[in-house]
């Protein structure tokens, strides 16, 4: 497997298709909406063109109150460099907001995080002053800031793709998969008027490349994982106490499953349950759940068939206990499934993507707010068209 720092380079010129291995807020369902392709528990709500609408989402989407998804993608607007975008119930597509490759950033990987004003805050890839990506803002306007661009120093953090989550004195938290001291990722904080500090910078030994972000629980320790580390190239689980000292809480095996790419999912009991991209019985993937003592279990190894294989995503935890989420492949076709693990480790597929209805998700789910509704809500980096779809299933 080739390392990440050769993708971001790829990506960055060519503005090739991203390695296909690579918040939650209630929704009103989307009364009314069809699609050619869809079955009676799954609908295409929006295919995207790739042109000024955008194309190839990453990230999770959000919602407000009046059900409007939002989100971003990583690629498509006037200057192809991606788009800030809202989805109305009734399918109607709007950009908020298109990025221009230049300080405003290009190749917005990530989720959205809201404000209680309705401002947008996200990072980009690339782009941003230096080129190595940036932490923007965009107004429900579309008016967009940016808050900071990566690259500032030699030791600074580079290229992020993370979802941002907000710390204890309304910061933004996040990471960077390349960059700082050690050109292997960083843990920063930046506050919303600009200023940067690097939380950690990883060695190599313990961890390289972290995707996905971090998590934070209420006595303010930050969770989060490495896509690999040391010689296993295996990947860590790692927390940052209150007090900002680092250590690794678990380093991952073939047997764990290895190279997480997603934010790990943090339960009221302090448990962690995550995602591993390869690994586990059958070298395709596994669920995992860390206490925070330290001792990991295994919920789920993917075959690679019906059940799906690769998974990026993060993970929803219902009130049941079940956790649901996509895979980039496997499945149908090798296009990927949307799946439900039980408590009792049955899983069950409860979509598999045809190509046409979508393909590869890297997106995690959102649900319905409707009490009984069953829907849940994500989207597909490419397939439809080609450019991804937004679709809801149950």
């Amino acid at each position: 497997m080739a390392t990440y720092q050769g993708l971001i380079t790829m990506n960055s010129t060519s503005r090739g298709l991203h390695l296909a291995v690579s918040s939650v807020l209630v929704l009103a369902a989307f009364a009314g909406a069809t699609a050619a392709n869809s079955a009676p528990h799954f609908q295409s709500l929006y295919t995207f063109t790739g042109g000024a609408d955008g194309g190839w989402p990453a990230g999770n989407l959000i919602a407000d109150k009046s059900g409007n998804l939002y989100g971003t993608t990583s690629v498509g607007g006037p200057n192809g460099a991606g788009t800030v975008f809202k989805l109305a119930p009734d399918g109607t597509e709007t950009v908020i907001y298109h990025f221009t490759g230049a300080t405003d950033g290009d190749l917005p990987m990530s989720s959205l995080l809201t404000d209680k004003q309705g401002n947008f805050y996200g990072v980009t890839e690339i782009g941003g002053a230096n080129g190595l990506g940036n932490v923007f803002k965009v107004t429900p306007e579309g008016v967009e800031t940016t808050l900071y661009s990566f690259g500032a120093s030699a030791s600074d953090g580079a290229n992020p793709i993370c979802q941002l989550i907000w710390g204890p004195h309304h910061e933004l938290l996040g990471t960077t998969v390349n960059g700082g001291a050690n050109h292997y990722g960083v843990v920063f904080k930046v506050t919303l008027g600009g200023n940067e500090t690097i939380l950690h910078s990883f060695t190599g030994d313990d961890g390289r490349y972290p995707h996905g972000g971090v998590v934070m629980d209420k006595a303010g320790n930050v969770y989060g994982d490495t896509f690999n580390a040391g010689a296993g190239s295996s990947g860590t689980v790692f927390k940052i106490d209150a007090n900002g000292v680092f250590s690794v809480l678990y380093t991952l095996s073939n047997a764990t499953g290895y190279f997480p790419y997603a934010a790990l999912k943090l339960d009221r009991e302090g448990n962690l349950y995550g995602t591993a991209t390869a690994g586990g019985a059958h070298d395709d993937g596994t669920v995992f759940e860390l206490t925070t003592g330290g001792a990991l279990k295994v919920l789920y190894s993917f075959t690679g068939g019906a059940d799906g294989s690769d998974p990026t995503a993060s993970l929803f935890l219902d009130k049941q206990g079940n956790l649901l989420s996509t895979t980039n492949a496997g499945g149908s076709g090798d296009n990927g499934t949307v799946f439900s693990l039980a408590p009792n480790g049955k899983l069950t597929t409860l979509y598999s993507f045809t190509g046409a209805t979508g393909s590869h998700s890297q997106a995690g789910l959102i649900r319905d707010k409707e009490e009984g509704s069953g829907w849940f809500y994500g989207s597909t980096y490419s397939g439809g068209s080609g450019n991804g779809v937004i679709f809801r299933v149950k």
